[in-house]
């Protein structure tokens, strides 16, 4: 099967996801700490709002620096009812993973910075990421993100997420997982359990070559303030 083929049968398999509802779209995802010396790359995001019929576009570049840091610029644009591609954000990352190469347990932080339009408030954010590798053929992660608004009317206190996930690969075919996000409020207003965010759902990565790879995936509501379905897809070409 030619690789313009696949691309044509993953886009039709995508297609009927957007029969959904959603209250909001995510271009999150539950990264890894670990950095390749020779890791190189970009990749397309999407992300679906059946309810209020609305589609987030992002586009990121990364590179190693070396075997243990990795920085990466984004830019965001999301519909709204003046435009389709109105500008949402631009960011910048730095991955820093702290722990040997060797060992299945890694850890490492991805530090942020990001600039918000429309006279949102930007912010900075320290993620912490852990990693189990090979726990009965699954790989295990864990997130612990802090976040402090900065200017524009930023919020009180510290925003507090983590995001979890979990996923192996079939043989001969594609990653299959299940990825959890959750937002808890901040240091200043930490919310009840039933006005917290928590939403979750599966995904499968898709190999179409040796150097792109497809990510379908999505997610739901749990609590009655959570988005009720965020259809998500990714497109990753890595040199």
């Amino acid at each position: 099967m030619s690789f313009r083929t696949k691309i044509c049968l993953c886009g039709m398999a995508v297609v009927p996801w957007l029969q959904f509802s959603a209250k909001a779209q995510s271009t999150a995802g539950v990264f890894g700490p670990v950095v390749n010396e020779d890791d190189r790359g970009w990749e397309y995001r999407g992300a679906y709002d059946g309810e209020s019929e609305e589609y987030n576009q992002r586009l990121h570049y990364q590179q190693a620096i070396n075997g243990d840091l990795r920085w990466r610029v984004v830019a965001q644009v999301r519909e709204t009812d003046d435009s389709d591609f109105d500008p949402d954000y631009l960011r910048g990352e730095l991955v820093w993973q702290v722990t040997p190469d060797a060992q299945k347990f890694q850890s490492g932080f991805r530090f942020e910075g990001r600039y918000r339009f429309d006279d949102r408030p930007g912010d900075v954010t320290v993620h912490w990421t852990n990693q189990w590798k090979h726990i009965d053929n699954w790989t295990l992660r864990f997130i612990v993100g802090v976040t402090q608004q900065i200017s524009n009317d930023p919020e009180d206190g510290l925003l507090i997420q983590t995001r979890a996930g979990a996923y192996t690969s079939l043989e001969n075919g594609p990653r299959l997982g299940v990825e959890l996000y959750s937002e808890y409020g901040s240091t200043s207003d930490w919310l009840p359990v039933d006005e917290q965010e928590h939403t979750a759902g599966p995904f499968a990565v898709w190999k179409l070559s040796e150097d792109w790879s497809l990510y379908t995936g999505a997610l739901f509501g749990i609590t009655d303030v959570s988005p009720e379905t965020n259809l998500r897809i990714r497109l990753t070409h890595a040199f």
